[in-house]
Order: structure tokens, then sequence, then C-alpha cells
């Protein structure tokens, strides 16, 4: 009897998901490591970042390492492993770079699993996972070095195990995010809410878990500052200096609020919010109606799987709005609504089937509308992607600038607020001086960048900028004892930067 040929083996169930998933690995993987070698860093906090990997990863490689040196501004997980990856690549740039890429790859290939986990339908999954995988928005934050995305993974993670109610699995994955970003530590409530509502039982273990996180960061904190409370300490005096340097983000104004709100809407995509609200509304009928029904438990095999992550979407929603609006996030980047999107995706899968179980003639409207809205979304992003990047090229221009003309081993200094330019340049951070210890008289202020021995002015207009205000005309009438020696400009997203020189003195007495 002859044997199975050639094109039967290649084709089991086992050989088609290989390659099935080596297609979504290798799909969501290349523009995101092309992005680690060739897309900057999208914001300057990633610089800060890589100066912390880089410091872990010395400590690593002497063996001095201890428990005080995860203690910093941010959560700890993500630079210490990319401390671990650079002790063996010795570079912290690109180590912080490709873990992150690594984390974005993992993501898609999680949308693309909770898809069909609650779907059970192979192209909504497909095109759930190409719907992330080639988002110019998550492409370009995955290939920085910031926490953004690997916090995402951990969720999105803990979101899949909690679908097959393995919750201590499920457990580990979400501390390990609440190592990562603080907002996470709501889930030390959020699973045994879902595992209640779903089982009637709560798993203990999965809590004592789920409280790690908070309690070791405590106890770094302690150990560190003498304060369990130092970190959200120093954050506090941060936000309310950048408030006292940004009066205009302490209030909201119509145009401010329009333009944060479409930058969170665009980054979460409105198919995918609409899609959220959508799933909730349905979620919490069922509940109620559930509530009054003799039947207990709830299983989250009779249409209450999307329970879950309609509950993990809206506990980030809440999050980030409370946060917007009591000021405590004033400022709304485009990377904050990610982990929405990302949790979004699955949701606006299982709304649409939702919806047009019940109401069949709707579904090629309905699709042709999710396809039209999320096609906007991409062009706006795109588009803000290009921004970006024609911004952060006038940034690194001016940062170029300094590096090349300004000699640290003096005493003088560089006067500049812009923190993006700050850590591009490589210049020690005390070698620069920034408007919250300056004068706010502009007499004073000249007075005062003599005495500091300020070598360099970095000037660019905003509201309520203290170089603004004292000097509005600048650009073209420069600061009395200054000289422009360059200027970075982008066009979109505008960025304009000036760079003055101090004169020399006997330019400032007239002998020239």
């Amino acid at each position: 009897m002859p044997g199975p040929n050639r094109s039967d083996i290649l084709n089991t169930p086992m050989n088609q998901t290989a390659r099935r998933w080596t297609a979504l690995i290798l799909i969501s993987g290349i523009p995101r490591i092309l992005g680690v070698f060739f897309l900057p860093n999208t914001f300057g906090d990633a610089y800060v970042y890589i100066r912390d990997i880089g410091a872990m990863s010395t400590k690593l490689k002497a063996g001095t390492f201890a428990v005080t040196d995860f203690y910093g501004f941010w959560l700890p997980l993500y630079q210490f492993l990319a401390a671990v990856l650079n002790v063996f690549v010795g570079n912290g740039f690109y180590s912080g770079k490709i873990v992150s890429a690594m984390f974005g790859v993992g993501t898609c290939l999680f949308v693309y699993a909770i898809t069909e986990q609650l779907t059970q339908h192979r192209t909504a999954s497909l095109l759930a996972f190409g719907l992330i995988a080639l988002n110019p928005l998550h492409i370009l934050t995955s290939s920085s070095a910031l926490t953004d995305v690997p916090h995402a993974f951990f969720v999105l993670a803990g979101l899949y195990f909690s679908l097959k109610g393995k919750w201590i699995v499920a457990a580990i994955f979400l501390a390990l995010a609440g190592m990562t970003r603080v907002e996470s530590w709501m889930f030390v409530a959020v699973i045994p809410l879902i595992q209640f509502l779903w089982e009637r039982r709560v798993s203990i273990l999965a809590i004592l878990i789920l409280l790690i996180p908070p309690v070791l960061w405590f106890y770094v904190s302690w150990k560190a500052a003498g304060d369990w409370l130092a970190c959200f300490k120093v954050r506090q005096e941060y936000h309310d200096w950048l408030l006292v340097q940004n009066p205009a983000l302490a209030h909201f104004s119509f145009s401010g609020v329009l333009k944060d709100g479409a930058i969170f809407i665009n980054s979460i995509d409105i198919a995918v919010l609409v899609a959220a609200f959508v799933a909730g509304w349905i979620v919490l009928k069922r509940l109620l109606a559930d509530s009054h029904s003799a039947v207990n438990p709830l299983p989250a095999s009779k249409g209450q799987r999307v329970l879950a992550p309609v509950v993990f979407f809206f506990g980030f929603f809440a999050l980030l709005s409370v946060a917007y609006l009591t000021h405590q996030q004033p400022i709304m980047f485009p990377r904050y609504g990610l982990i929405l999107f990302s949790l979004g995706i699955p949701i606006l899968a299982w709304t649409y089937f939702a919806i047009t179980r019940q109401r069949s003639e709707w579904s090629r409207r309905l699709f042709v509308s999710i396809v039209v809205l999320c096609g906007l979304s991409f062009v706006a992003q795109f588009a803000g992607t290009v921004g970006e990047l024609n911004r952060y090229s006038a940034q690194r221009a001016v940062a170029d600038y300094l590096r090349d003309n300004f000699d640290p081993k003096f005493n003088s200094r560089i006067f500049c607020d812009e923190g993006t330019v700050r850590v591009l340049s490589g210049i020690p951070e005390e070698k620069f001086l920034t408007s919250a210890e300056a004068p706010k008289d502009r007499e004073a202020f000249l007075k005062y960048l003599k005495e500091k021995q300020v070598e360099y002015l970095v000037y660019f207009k905003g509201p309520n900028l203290l170089l603004s205000n004292l000097f509005p005309d600048a650009e073209s009438i420069e600061p009395q004892g200054f000289n422009m020696v360059t200027h970075s400009y982008s066009e979109f997203l505008p960025t304009d930067l000036w760079v003055f020189r101090a004169e020399a003195p006997d330019e400032q007495t007239g002998a020239r």
C-alpha cells in the first residue's frame, strides 16, 4: 500500500498551523524589526529609559546589582529585561528598541488569538491581526524604547488566559504588567470580579500573585529612599512643576480638549471605540437579565466571553479619562490609546458578529462602515507618524549642533526647555538649565543667564512658555547678548527651534 505523498504531509493540520503562525510572526515582525534600525524613538522619555537600561546592565555585568537599583521614576520590569539583553548586546539604545519590538510582535499574535477565542472565525481573526500588525502608530511605538507596547503584551496575555479560565497563569502575566506600569494594579480587583461573575468563586492564589507588584514596589521604594511612597511623591512633584511651568495645562480650553480628544479617539480607532461601547451595552443588558435568572453561575461559553475584554477595555478607559479630567495626566499623547486599540480590536470583531446575527441584512453595510472608519484612522495615524518623524528630525538637528559645538568640560551651560533635545544631545543633564529655576522678569532673566554662564539658548514658541513670553520676537530680534547660530524647522507637524549663542565679551562691549 503506497505511503502518503509529500503534499499530504505538508497539508496536515499541524503543518498548516505552523505555517500560519510563521506567517503571522513574519508579517508583524519585519516592519517592527526594520523600525528598530530605521525609525527614531517617538518620545524623549525613551532616552531616559535607555539611560536606565545602560546603568542597570553595567551593574549586572559588574555583579553589583542590588534590589535598590530597581528604584526609579518608573516601574522597572521593561528596563530590567532590556538591561539583561544589553549585557550580551552592549548597546542600550538598540537593546531597548529590540525588546519593545519583540513585545510588539507578541501583542499582534495575542490580538489574533483572542479574536479567534471570541469569534471562532479564522478570517475575522486574520483581519483583526492585520489591523494591528500594519498599524503605523503601533509599528512606530513598537520600535521605540518605551513601556507602552511591552505593557500591552502582558495585559493581552492575561486576557487570553482569563478567557481560557487559567486564572493563575493570567494573574502571573498581569502581575508582570503591574511591574511595568502602575495602571495594571487595578487587576487586583478586576480579575476576582470576572472570575466571580463567571464561576461564583475567587482564586485566592491569583489575588496573592496580583498583589506582588504593589507590595514589591513599596518595599523597593522604602529600601531605596526610606519612604514606601517615595516614587509617587517624586512623580507628584514633577506633575506640580509641569503645571507651574505650563499654566494652560491646568485649565481646560475648548481647543485643547478638542485636540486631546481627537488624538485619543484616533489612537484608539473610531470603529474600535464605537464597537466597545456597543459591546459594553450588550454585556450590561445580559448581566442585568442574568441577575434575575435562577441559573447560576454565568458561564463564559454562553455569550459572556466578551465580558473579560470589555471589563479590561473600560478599566483602562476609565483610568485614562479620570487622569486627564483631574489633570493628573494633562497631556494626551497618541501612544496612550494603543492599549485600548489592542484590547478593542477583538471586541470590534465580536460586536460585528453579535449585530449581524440579529440583523443579517446589515452585514455588508456594517462591514463597509468598519473598513471606511478604520481606513480613515489609518490615514490620520500615518500622517501623524510622518509628522512625528519630521518633528524628530528638527529636534535631532538642534541636538547634534549642541553636541558638536558645546564642550561640557567648561563651566558654561545651556538653557533649554525642550526635553527631547536635551536627551538627544547626549550632554550631561547638569549642564542644562530650564525655566523651573529661572526668573520670570526679562532683565532679571538676562542677568541670570550671564551669572550661570549660559553659552547657548534654545528657543521655541509655545503658549505660556517663559522664553516665548520674555522674547516674543526672538526669531527676528535676537535676545540681548545673544546671536542666532542655527535654526531647525519642520513644516508638518510644525516645529520651530532656534539656537542662540552668547556673544563674546568684546562683542558685548562693542569692540568688533
